[in-house]
């Protein structure tokens, strides 16, 4: 095996908000959380908007009726390291119960020909997270996909300051941010109950 390999270091740390740990969240969002995009907010990359399109065509094919959001990161810079984050607090609509997250990695397979990939949390979960190869709504090209839904599920039951969760990409000999074809986005899926469902008409959303 080569000795390339690429490791994602995921950490949780605090901010200056107060955020309310989402395995206890109650979602109380009354609209759909798809609006405009303020032209003052980044866009979308165009991995993220890619994976949408093709996710959609994909919940299509399946009949799936599970609301799926993707979520770009934020970035970090630690002296010559660069992270990317995302809140632990989602948002979501009234009825909804979170059932998968993923931090999603967009590798660019022409540099990355053969690495070995991990995820170890530093936070309140240690261990190494594996690259998860099970069938998922979630197109496969996307990217390599890390459930880190029990990072979510472990939060405290009480609110908490604000947390985020960042992962660090790192391969040998190259830089970790040459193998990317975009920043590492977030997944999160969606269950919606089933008298809200039928209220709604039985919609879905990506």
């Amino acid at each position: 095996m080569s000795p390339s390999y690429l490791s994602l270091w995921m950490r949780v740390c605090s901010l200056s908000l107060v955020l309310v740990a989402v395995g206890t969240m109650e979602c109380t969002e009354q609209q759909s959380l798809i609006q405009e995009i303020p032209s003052s907010i980044v866009q979308p990359t165009q991995c993220l908007m890619n994976c949408t399109a093709l996710t959609f065509t994909k919940k299509l094919e399946l009949g799936d009726n599970l609301n799926i959001r993707l979520k770009d990161s934020t970035e970090e810079q630690h002296g010559n390291l660069k992270e990317y984050c995302w809140p632990l607090d989602l948002k979501c609509l009234v009825g909804e119960r979170l059932q998968r997250a993923f931090v999603v990695v967009p590798v660019d397979s022409s540099v990355a020909l053969s690495e070995h990939l991990e995820v170890m949390s530093t936070g309140p979960i240690m261990g190494t997270l594996r690259p998860h190869h099970g069938p998922t709504t979630l197109a496969d090209d996307c990217g390599v996909r890390y459930e880190v839904t029990p990072i979510y599920r472990s939060m405290p039951e009480s609110p908490e300051t604000g947390l985020v969760f960042c992962v660090r990409v790192t391969w040998e000999p190259l830089s970790g941010d040459r193998m990317l074809k975009c920043p590492p986005f977030l997944v999160t899926v969606w269950q919606l109950r089933a008298d809200q469902h039928k209220r709604e008409g039985g919609g879905s959303r990506v």
